[in-house]
């Protein structure tokens, strides 16, 4: 759980000097809000001072020694956490180009330092809140650091079209995390950034059927899945794969598959239970 893993801590070294350490196994990100130490990971040693920020990757060991009257906030996330919080969408690759280095920023604006330690005040409380759907605002939040960190430390994106590969790559992975929540073909394009009729065009070539062929095609495939390796009920399968009403999932199923869905159990989970792992619902008839 998330809640388990990313650890949020307030700088504030009074007296004496503090020091900071993670293992290669974890990304530290520290926001100086004034006060100044010094930053060693692997064969990097460099001086820093507030107002700064400060990213290291997982994959090095990091330590960082502050002086005293030293304040800001750490925080130590887990490779898991990362991946899971990485956008989905066109700027996908943008963020993860930025967030695989080191990076040191002494020009943090106000508005930035203000952005950097809201979304830090939102992780602590909900790390100690135990509240119910804490992991998924804390996968937001670190989505939403990934995001900041991109915007602080990247050049301005050109406005220029999307490369086709990126719109067809956006496109399936949105499918995969939406495909219960039905959009449109004008929905997805909308949240990619392109026109519907370049979507269109971009995923037919990528994968030689359209974007709403695809959306259909999963719907079925999850839906054949949940029917022979479940015990859910045909109206409880429809509700999963966000059919408001169990008629209308029956009419989807018999339409692509020309057999009701109770039929489509009744006729293939013997099947199913006597194939190896193998065989793919792609095969069937």
């Amino acid at each position: 759980m998330e809640r388990q893993t990313i650890q949020a801590e307030r700088i504030k070294s009074a007296l004496t000097k503090t020091e900071f350490a993670t293992s290669g196994g974890r990304a530290i990100f520290v926001i100086l809000e004034s006060g100044r130490g010094t930053f060693i990971s692997d064969e990097v040693e460099r001086d820093v001072a507030g107002p700064c920020l400060i990213w290291s990757p997982s994959g090095w060991s990091t330590r960082i020694t502050l002086a005293a009257g030293t304040a800001g906030v750490l925080i130590r996330m887990p490779e898991r956490a990362l991946g899971r919080a990485l956008p989905t969408d066109l700027i996908s690759a943008h963020v993860r180009q930025i967030v695989s280095r080191r990076i040191f920023l002494s020009d943090v604006t106000p508005p930035m330092m203000q952005s950097f330690v809201t979304l830090f005040d939102k992780i602590e409380t909900e790390l100690h809140a135990l509240a119910p759907g804490t992991d998924a605002v804390l996968h937001h939040c670190v989505s939403l650091l990934l995001i900041e960190i991109w915007r602080a430390a990247a050049p301005p994106l050109q406005a220029t079209e999307p490369q086709p590969h990126r719109i067809s790559d956006s496109f399936l992975n949105l499918v995969e995390l939406h495909l219960q929540n039905h959009w449109t073909v004008a929905e997805y394009a909308r949240r990619i950034g392109v026109s519907r009729d370049r979507l269109n065009e971009t995923v037919r070539r990528a994968i030689g059927i359209p974007p709403h062929q695809h959306m259909q095609r999963r719907l079925m495939e999850e839906a054949k899945t949940l029917l022979v390796t479940t015990n859910l009920q045909v109206a409880e399968v429809g509700y999963k794969l966000g059919f408001s009403d169990a008629a209308y999932f029956t009419r989807f199923f018999r339409r692509h598959e020309s057999l009701a869905p109770a039929q489509f159990r009744r006729t293939y989970t013997p099947l199913y239970r006597t194939r190896t792992k193998e065989v793919s619902f792609a095969e069937w008839p």
